[in-house]
């Protein structure tokens, strides 16, 4: 995708967040925000798979050097976080469907254990894997 465009693409979608989120406020449709971010961030990781993946992505604007064993090591978490999203997305789409509490819950408390923990998980592993290649 071109530049311009790329760029057109993504004021348009932080304006269609915005409008998103204010359409929704003191509204019960609120509920749907973290089904809207997630479904965003499963989109954004699964369709990287297709081109460049955001973590090879996010690896190179940090300044990292990737020979091909890295390069397979950024394919293979990207996958590993587009079906941790899916799976988040899912779950997140059955909570609307259960009492506020449980909701609030798994939207307000755990999904950030579970992410936390998927962060972590991936910084362990990478530095094991850093070891053993060099």
């Amino acid at each position: 995708m071109r530049k311009p465009l790329a760029a057109i693409l993504r004021v348009a979608a932080g304006i269609a967040v915005v409008w998103v989120i204010y359409w929704m406020r003191g509204n019960r449709y609120s509920r749907l925000y973290p089904v809207l971010m997630s479904g965003i961030a499963f989109s954004l990781f699964a369709v990287s798979l297709f081109r460049t993946p955001l973590v090879e992505r996010f690896a190179r604007r940090m300044g990292e050097r990737l020979d091909e064993a890295g390069v397979r090591y950024c394919r293979k978490v990207t996958v590993a976080w587009t079906l941790f999203l899916a799976i988040h997305l899912a779950v997140t789409v059955w909570t609307l469907f259960l009492p506020l509490r449980v909701w609030a819950f798994y939207n307000g408390c755990l999904a950030y254990l579970l992410m936390g923990a998927m962060f972590i998980g991936e910084w362990l592993i990478r530095r094991r894997v850093r070891k053993r290649l060099s």
